[in-house]
């Protein structure tokens, strides 16, 4: 078995995901003549059968492909240290941040009003969805495609790629060239980043998964139950997208914030980051 894995590894790495798709779809379109409820949301079925799978199979696809175990990579018996609960907070306190000063900008400049629409309802959506996000992405992207680029690549080339793939497949068809290129671009910077757990002293990837989630908790919370977004809303600023659609990670408030996170001393840009590029003046 890790003589086929050796010999067929770029075959394999870049055949895993849209064969595990296939899969995923495959059992939703069987599953859909006992249960014809399911093809009025076909898609979604689709994508959370494909994510099962690919649970399912993380472990041993880290077992054999890289020879190491998940759960010391991805640091999920860390929750004994002291320091890590400190951490998370930490990291949700620089998403509130970033969160509140660009709804505070929006609210300045008269592209937002003040409302309250707080219900139950929409905390639990914001929190499922964060947690959902958060905890799918960084699986997928911070560890499996970080560790399937370090099989082939440098580790700081392969941080590089990681996050140019991160933000390369949430492009939209929806929106111009521009816009699409502030959102890659601060979708860049977000998944460097979060890949800067690896550097800590803790390593843990509830750390990524705690900024990541509540980013998008926080941006879904806030525009739907305490903010309106006007239509005036300068998107080159504020993000891409229209009212809680927009992605303030692709505008250039965004964009500096994270990019700040970024040049902070808590993260260590010489390990993950060619010299080239941090020695590169803009």
């Amino acid at each position: 078995m890790n003589k086929f894995l050796k010999k067929n590894n770029y075959i394999i790495s870049i055949l895993f995901f849209p064969f595990i798709y296939l899969l995923g779809w495959l059992i939703i379109s069987i599953l859909i003549y006992p249960f014809p409820n399911f093809y009025s949301n076909k898609s979604l079925y689709g994508t959370i059968f494909t994510f099962l799978i690919f649970l399912i199979s993380l472990p041993k696809w880290c077992k054999y492909k890289w020879g190491q175990n998940l759960f010391q990579i991805i640091g999920i018996n860390k929750f004994k240290e002291k320091k890590l609960l400190y951490l998370l907070v930490l990291e949700f306190l620089k998403s509130l941040f970033i969160i509140l000063l660009i709804c505070l900008f929006a609210v300045l400049g008269g592209y937002a009003t003040f409302v309250y629409k707080f219900n139950y309802s929409l905390f639990l959506n914001s929190i499922f969805l964060g947690l959902l996000v958060g905890f799918a992405e960084e699986l997928v992207f911070r560890v499996w495609l970080f560790e399937e680029l370090n099989l082939f690549f440098k580790k700081k080339y392969a941080n590089l790629l990681q996050a140019f793939i991160f933000s390369l497949v949430h492009i939209r068809l929806d929106i111009n060239f521009v816009s699409n290129s502030q959102l890659l671009l601060g979708l860049f910077f977000l998944g460097l980043y979060l890949n800067q757990w690896r550097q800590t002293k803790i390593k843990s990837i509830y750390l990524p998964i705690c900024f990541h989630a509540s980013i998008v908790s926080l941006w879904f919370l806030i525009s739907t139950s305490f903010i309106k977004i006007q239509t005036n809303i300068p998107k080159i600023l504020f993000g891409p997208g229209e009212g809680i659609q927009i992605n303030p990670i692709g505008g250039i408030f965004g964009i500096l914030m994270i990019f700040v996170l970024l040049l902070s001393k808590d993260f260590k840009l010489k390990k993950l980051i060619p010299r080239k590029l941090i020695n590169l003046k803009l």
